[in-house]
């Protein structure tokens, strides 16, 4: 009998969206090998996996995930933790849905709006993190080239980034009114998808540890990257997803 192959995870390291698949996976306990890329530099891997030229990518024996809440759903079929889609819980795969089409790329330009500006040096490093060395080398020599083309292909502009301020800001308060009857998830009494994603989408604006140990620390940041951390971990919904990932994130 041929030898079961370990899923392959494809990422770039530091994504929002890759760690929501992380996360996912680990959660049910679905044994996989990462294979971090830098953005744009991960196109090969993906591409060349059947996948699209986004991450994450999961490759496992029989089939291609391209997309982190197809993954979710692998791990809830082939996991053994509880589902975080519960039959019969429809609230919760539609906030799920919000939370990915809305809350993740505003996160996601608001976030590069402030590490693009940071020094060029500390950019390449951050773009390569958990990367081949080769790969590294490249984000470490060229980054003013990745800075370029991230502000181009990510639309960062100052109307567009007002735009995604204004939605991370209609998303937190979406979530601290669902929590305002002391629920301790937002489904209710157990942690679901939309939990899982919310937390992993909002990272990039409150910056836990468990999503530094993918990037760079905090403190190694720009002052404006710490002080938009700061507010945004003031808030409930901020404070909720800094719970999360401490209480649930493992």
């Amino acid at each position: 009998m041929a030898e079961m192959r370990r899923a392959r995870l494809i990422t770039i390291q530091f994504s929002h969206y890759c760690d929501k698949a992380r996360w996912g996976l680990k959660r049910a306990k679905i044994e996989f090998d990462e294979e971090a890329h830098v953005p744009m530099l991960s196109w090969a891997a993906t591409l060349g996996s059947g996948a699209t030229r986004t991450a994450p990518a999961l490759v496992t024996g029989d089939k291609v995930l391209a997309d982190s809440t197809d993954i979710l759903r692998h791990a809830d079929a082939h996991g053994s933790a509880d589902p975080l889609f519960p039959p019969g819980n429809d609230d919760a795969a539609r906030l799920e849905d919000r939370f990915d089409r809305v809350l993740g790329p505003a996160t996601r330009r608001c976030a590069y709006d402030l590490v693009l500006r940071m020094p060029t040096s500390l950019v390449g490093e951050l773009l390569g993190s958990g990367a081949p060395a080769w790969e590294r080398a490249i984000a470490r020599a060229a980054p003013g080239v990745f800075i370029t083309m991230l502000r181009r292909g990510l639309r960062i502009v100052p109307e567009h980034v007002a735009r995604s301020r204004n939605a991370v800001e209609t998303v937190f308060d979406e979530v601290a009114t669902l929590l305002g009857d002391d629920r301790p998830y937002l489904t209710g009494d157990r942690f679901t998808a939309a939990d899982l994603t919310f937390a992993a989408l909002a990272a990039p604006m409150v910056y836990p540890d468990a999503y530094a140990n993918t990037a760079l620390p905090l403190d190694r940041l720009s002052d404006d990257v710490r002080a938009s951390v700061d507010a945004h971990r003031a808030t409930p919904a901020g404070q909720f997803a800094m719970r999360l990932y401490a209480r649930d994130r493992g």
